[in-house]
């Protein structure tokens, strides 16, 4: 399509009249008879002229004045079309037969850019999948219906079909290629809680089992750091103040640069706590990645004891800090805890990044929440980090590791969460402006409102998450809850792409479903990686609410760059339903769609 292209035309009567376009489309003019744009809509929702001096519009009420032939005519920006060859490649109708969250890796060499002209095998990731038979005729589903929370999907060099892959057990039970690591996997009064900061949920904090022998309390700081200083939060319960007993009285602290040589820091006696805020500073000024608690189990004098000789031992949280960086990237451990159970986390995959021979991914934790409706009865308890190795064009999966994250952080009434959406800045992934940084989007919610923001870190520093930094709008800080929002209405999944031709060369591309769940996919340019972005617009109005009016939804729109062309952008889109029996009576309905943002020539 070209610029000031005819795209459609109407025989008009004058006086005021409302005319609707086959789709959405950015409007240049309109021209022929005389006459007056009074209002422009996209479905019901007004639209106003953009800064390109267009108007995308697929309905627009004009006052004529006179009878005759009214010409749409095409202005700068994007047109949106379907793409039935790539949305036909995910319809299937045994084994795997649909899915969301995907995400498409270039496994090749990490090049993950537009305008790609060599083939290479590319990966795609799904979250939660079907896995079953679906009849070709009625698309019923046939029990049993499996439901692993991820699956793959291989696209070699010169092949046109999706190779799908489900994982199995040793006893062909078909299970999820990646889940949360057992040591990961527990909730109850266990150490890591020492480590959770600034999360909405009930602290309750590490406490030991009942009159042990010895008892000791370490810290992993992922790398060796220099800390200044420690917040120590003795125990505390809202429940009963009596229970502060409980709080650890005296120990003694070490710490390590090795896990192997241990230089006595001292002796410390805490105060019994007074309040959940009540805290003591300890001065370190030295620098280390391990740390020890080695506390007296003794009544009395390891803890403050009480008049039922309980003989717990308790902490309500430990902060290490260098000057006013607070540390997040800690794993803790105890050789006495009072209550360890499971959590029955699961996890969706997010956006992830190739790095040298592995591909990182950033999934989040997920747990049941029945309060919720049906098909989003589930709560978001934090975000991992999975590192796979490649080998030959393939991700050996068997020899992932894993490792919890601190990217997702609540303050006041918001929460920030990073990695649905990741852009490498490095010569690995070609980019022009090389940078050697990876740069980790996610989003801001407050109040229901999602907002886009940004974090980055230098490849080879991927792992440490306290080497992270966050844009505040002005500059890098390694404050997370300092991110400042760029772009409103995001979506949880979505993309943000460096455009390498076309009218706007040097910008960038921000994909995403307006407001998450929503017909509406739209797009953002920015000046640069941190924006500023220019208002979200809505260019394409997804059709598979008619499935299921009353449940049907779209979700999660991307663009896959190194599949694309930055003129001629491939975006994909989940579709589901909140009806489990309507899954199962059309098989079509959970699986991608495909369209392509077309560009206006000039």
């Amino acid at each position: 399509m070209k610029l000031n292209q005819i795209i459609q035309s109407f025989e008009v009567d004058s006086g005021i009249i409302t005319l609707e376009l086959n789709k959405i489309y950015p409007i240049k003019e309109i021209n022929g008879v005389k006459n007056r744009i009074l209002k422009a809509f996209i479905d019901d929702k007004e639209s106003v002229i953009n800064s390109d001096g267009v108007i995308y519009m697929n309905k627009v009420t004009v006052e004529c004045f006179e009878k005759g032939s009214l010409h749409f005519l095409l202005g700068s920006g994007y047109v949106a079309q379907k793409d039935d060859m790539w949305t036909n490649r995910f319809e299937k109708f045994v084994g795997w037969s649909g899915g969301d969250g995907i995400f498409s890796f270039n496994l090749t060499d990490g090049n993950d850019q537009f305008d790609r002209l060599e083939e290479c095998t590319t990966l795609f990731v799904f979250g939660d999948t079907f896995v079953g038979r679906v009849d070709k005729q009625t698309k019923r589903r046939y029990e049993p219906l499996l439901m692993p929370n991820n699956s793959m999907g291989y696209l070699d060099k010169g092949k046109t079909e999706v190779e799908f892959k489900i994982n199995r057990n040793h006893k062909d039970s078909v299970i999820a290629f990646f889940g949360i690591d057992k040591k990961y996997d527990i909730k109850g009064t266990i150490p890591q809680n020492l480590a959770i900061y600034d999360q909405k949920h009930s602290n309750v904090g590490w406490m030991s089992g009942y009159h042990p022998q010895s008892l000791s309390v370490s810290f992993d700081l992922s790398i060796n750091q220099q800390v200044t200083h420690l917040h120590i939060y003795n125990y505390y319960s809202n429940e009963d103040k009596s229970l502060s007993s409980r709080g650890v009285k005296n120990f003694k602290m070490f710490g390590s640069k090795d896990h192997q040589t241990w230089e006595d820091l001292g002796e410390y006696t805490l105060r019994q706590a007074v309040n959940a805020d009540d805290f003591d500073k300890i001065i370190v000024g030295k620098e280390f990645r391990y740390f020890k608690f080695e506390i007296n189990p003794t009544l009395g004098v390891g803890n403050y004891n009480d008049e039922y000789n309980e003989g717990i031992f308790a902490l309500s949280r430990v902060e290490f800090y260098n000057d006013t960086q607070k540390f997040r990237d800690v794993e803790v451990q105890a050789n006495s805890v009072l209550l360890e159970e499971p959590s029955r986390a699961w996890i969706w995959l997010q956006d992830g990044v190739v790095i040298e021979n592995h591909l990182y991914f950033f999934p989040l934790v997920i747990v049941q929440d029945l309060t919720q409706p049906e098909g989003l009865q589930f709560a978001v308890k934090g975000v991992s980090m999975i590192k796979v190795p490649i080998v030959n064009n393939r991700l050996d999966y068997h020899n992932a590791t894993q490792k919890l994250t601190p990217l997702l952080v609540q303050k006041g009434d918001s929460e920030f969460l990073f990695g649905g959406a990741i852009m490498a800045n490095t010569k690995q992934a070609n980019a022009v402006d090389a940078d050697g940084y990876i740069y980790i989007y996610g989003y801001k919610t407050t109040l229901g409102l999602r907002q886009m923001i940004v974090s980055r870190v230098k490849a080879e520093l991927i792992e440490h998450f306290d080497k992270w930094e966050y844009f505040n709008g002005n500059v890098w800080t390694s404050d997370i809850t300092s991110s400042a929002p760029l772009l409103d209405h995001i979506s949880c999944e979505f993309s943000v792409s460096p455009i390498l031709k076309g009218k706007n060369k040097g910008k960038y591309l921000a994909v995403f479903t307006y407001d998450v769940n929503t017909p509406y996919v739209a797009f953002s340019i920015g000046d640069t990686k941190v924006g500023p972005f220019s208002v979200p617009q809505t260019i394409y109005h997804t059709p598979e609410q008619e499935i299921y009016k009353s449940t049907t939804y779209t979700y999660n729109a991307k663009a896959h760059p190194h599949l694309s062309d930055s003129t001629d952008v491939l975006v994909s889109y989940n579709t589901n339903t909140y009806s489990f029996e309507h899954n199962m009576a059309d098989g079509g309905v959970y699986r991608p769609r495909f369209i392509r943002l077309i560009e206006v020539k000039e």
